[in-house]
């Protein structure tokens, strides 16, 4: 199924997901339709809906469809889904969100063989996170299991579950280029290519990936009928949840300890004094109470910190960084405190999420997502124009693009960070001072408070649209 709660309408091959108003509609087709509701008819389905594991889902009578007559008439009845409140993709998590997201994906499957039925999918654009836990939200994915299947989705979630965290696990790989390079995860033929000799001996290597490449580059284009031989050799489904629980202990035993991260450390050893600190907390949080903000964008968020602030007035926060331990460590943390309304992602501002797949439509950027109320900006500028030489009114024109209130943080060219960026670096940062950024902020908003801190090298900003 191709995921696209976020695009309007799109159209699958069981039906056709319909955004009217702020509720989301199914339609289905006559087998799809019939698949459901053996589905809602079981245990599990209403276990698992309990749990808030499953996106909330009702079968819709048919004077209760918002739609016009045209199209009622091209399904054979329909389904309403609770909305997630901001869609999120795989190539924006952590090494933890996935492997939550693939924990779910096998518990789900287990119990649906377990009654008699499969998920014809694997890919983890069929999970979202909503209160801080992942949720099923592809409810068509369920299916009748035939006699003699096998786990249908078992390669989709190799390349796009399982491969990518033993690459991260294993190889200190990053998960997040991966799932944005290719939209179909990471090839099995790749993966291959990936571990060497060695990491055969390494869990699950050699049966998942290595020997797989074997048999796909043996059997890949074999025009044998795998199904009718493996049915007429009495594969029965108790061969299929083998698998499933052997994978499921595999997955779950995966870490990974944020080798090579610069920022997972920021709380512990920030150059900031406990006052100055205390003081940024405050305008902070004043700042975003007074804003009346309800969708909040906490951009190098680093651990979450502030993120966590912002929650206490917020009703959801979009906590990004573009160091990936750095962000596995908020997820853990909010994770353990059960912190429902943020949202972690590993995102560069200069290199956002963008508008990806079939017709770029597939996936969307997160501004289409999530248009924040308010955006903090803390201890960022100052990456972005010396590392990543985007020019300053460049960056505050995308900011003032995005959203009407803004708190940002300066910091000047005498603090410690700063000449740390500059010390190998020809200066050609003219535009780097704080006149300079009082005046481009002038350009979009009025600056409604500043504060400097007592350092002197720092000073903060709560902006808000003019006009």
């Amino acid at each position: 199924m191709k995921h696209a709660i976020d695009a309007g309408s799109f159209r699958d091959r069981d039906g056709r997901i319909y955004i009217v108003g702020n509720r989301i509609v199914r339609g289905l087709s006559e087998a799809a339709l019939a698949d459901y509701r053996k589905l809602a008819a079981t245990k599990f389905f209403e276990r698992f809906s309990k749990e808030s594991k499953l996106v909330a889902t009702r079968e819709l009578p048919a004077g209760e469809v918002p739609l016009p007559a045209h199209e009622q008439s091209l399904w054979a009845g329909f389904l309403e889904h609770d909305r997630v409140p901001v869609i999120s993709y795989a190539y924006e998590w952590t090494f933890g969100m996935l492997r939550d997201a693939a924990v779910l994906t096998l518990d789900l499957l287990e119990a649906a063989i377990q009654a008699d039925m499969t998920l014809k999918d694997a890919t983890p654009y069929n999970v979202q996170f909503v209160a801080g836990k992942p949720v099923f939200i592809d409810i068509p994915s369920f299916e009748t299991l035939q006699p003699g299947s096998t786990w249908a989705g078992y390669r989709q979630f190799c390349e796009m579950f399982l491969f990518p965290l033993l690459l991260q696990a294993y190889k200190g790989v990053d998960i997040q280029p991966m799932m944005r390079s290719r939209i179909d995860g990471v090839g099995v033929q790749t993966a291959a290519r990936l571990f060497g000799a060695r990491d055969r001996f390494r869990k699950g290597v050699f049966a998942h990936v290595w020997l797989q490449s074997k048999l796909d580059s043996r059997y890949g284009a074999t025009r044998k009928d795998v199904k009718s031989e493996l049915k007429s050799a009495g594969f029965g489904k108790e061969l299929i949840l083998a698998n499933v629980r052997k994978t499921r202990k595999l997955v779950a035993g995966l870490s990974w300890g944020g080798e090579g991260s610069e920022w997972g450390g920021y709380e512990e050893f920030h150059n900031y004094s406990e006052s100055d600190h205390a003081l940024k907390e405050q305008f902070v949080e004043e700042s975003v109470r007074d804003s009346g903000a309800q969708t909040v964008w906490d951009i190098g968020a680093n651990t979450g910190q502030f993120s966590r602030i912002a929650a206490r007035h917020a009703d959801q926060v979009l906590a990004m960084d573009i160091d990936h331990f750095a962000v596995e460590r908020m997820y853990r943390k909010n994770k353990e405190a059960g912190l429902e309304n943020i949202l972690p992602l590993v995102q560069n501002v200069c290199d956002p999420s963008p508008n990806w797949g079939w017709r770029n439509r597939e996936r969307s950027d997160l501004a289409t997502r999530a248009k924040p109320d308010l955006v903090l900006c803390l201890a960022l500028i100052h990456h972005v124009v010396i590392t990543a030489n985007v020019p300053l009114d460049e960056f505050v024109a995308w900011l003032a693009s995005v959203t009407d209130q803004l708190v940002i943080e300066f910091v000047s060219r005498d603090d410690d960070k700063v000449k740390t960026l500059l010390r190998n670096k020809e200066d050609k940062y003219d535009d780097y001072h704080r006149d300079r950024l009082e005046s481009a902020l002038a350009e979009h908003y009025d600056i409604r408070k500043t504060r400097a801190l007592e350092s002197g090298n720092r000073f903060i900003y709560w902006c808000v649209a003019s006009g």
